[in-house]
């Protein structure tokens, strides 16, 4: 099971494991924790420059699930879409909106679950996301890091990681797995995102950025992207690092994936 909060995350932060164990027979199961109404269409104009473009939720929508559809489909899934808010979305006068407080939904968006920013303190939120565990029974669950620029990614991993705590009380057996924000360089880092484990993923590079490139409407130039490096820490030409939560013991390999999990496994909670 991956969640990504927005429409590309799965694809930038754990893309190559998805191919990889699809190509080796798992099946995958696609969820999205946010309802992707923001964002910019970015379109790529003469001499290869990328503009980004407003765009209202009643457009974006649409876009950002059609191309979660797309890309689920490359490893044989249809999305789940927990369709919880985002933090703010464009007015039709083009002004950016955050969500509070007596804040209007937007227009032709009905919103049907807590915004995303505090889903995770909503028990019916917490008790679906167990309830989707314990149906599907994954070998894991793969979501965002708690340490993250972003807002929903943080928000989205307490949500992951409430509901798999309720889960394993209920008898799941899986492991979770917050995946480093590889993509994030700016602020955070190796300082502050520390990763004990890895997939290596050395064969599937331009698979990857095609699989990324599904969702042309944000990302038309995957190949640009700048990535933190761990092909020299892991011993392999590219890899995908996260961080296993060991919750008491370390989990039981159930399968493949985590074993090459625990094979990979540096060891404590934060091994660089």
């Amino acid at each position: 099971m991956v969640v990504g909060a927005h429409a590309d995350d799965i694809e930038f932060s754990a893309g190559g494991t998805c191919l990889k164990y699809h190509k080796l027979g798992y099946e995958i199961d696609y969820v999205m924790s946010t309802n992707n109404m923001s964002g910019h269409l970015h379109f790529v104009e003469t001499g290869g420059v990328v503009v980004m473009h407003e765009c209202t939720p009643e457009t974006m929508m649409p876009i950002r699930k059609s191309e979660c559809d797309k890309a689920a489909a490359v490893v044989g899934a249809v999305p789940f879409h927990l369709d919880h808010p985002q933090r703010h979305y464009t007015a039709p006068d083009l002004s950016r909106v955050t969500e509070g407080y007596d804040v209007p939904s937007p227009s032709g968006i009905r919103l049907q679950a807590p915004p995303i920013m505090n889903a995770h303190e909503d028990s019916g939120s917490v008790e679906r996301v167990a309830n989707r565990i314990l149906e599907i029974n994954p070998e894991a669950v793969l979501t965002h890091s708690q340490v993250t620029e972003s807002p929903e990614h943080f928000a989205t991993a307490m949500l992951m990681l409430k509901g798999y705590l309720q889960a394993k009380k209920r008898g799941y057996e899986g492991m979770i797995l917050f995946w480093n924000e590889m993509y994030e360089v700016s602020l955070l880092r190796d300082t502050f995102a520390p990763w004990n484990t890895f997939v290596d993923i050395s064969d599937y590079r331009d698979a990857k950025n095609d699989f990324i490139r599904c969702h042309i409407a944000m990302v038309p130039c995957p190949e640009r992207m700048e990535y933190q490096d761990f092909s020299g820490r892991c011993g392999c030409a590219l890899a995908e690092p996260f961080a296993l939560g060991v919750f008491g013991s370390k989990p039981e390999p159930l399968g493949e994936f985590s074993e090459e999990i625990h094979r990979n496994f540096r060891g404590g909670p934060a091994g660089c």
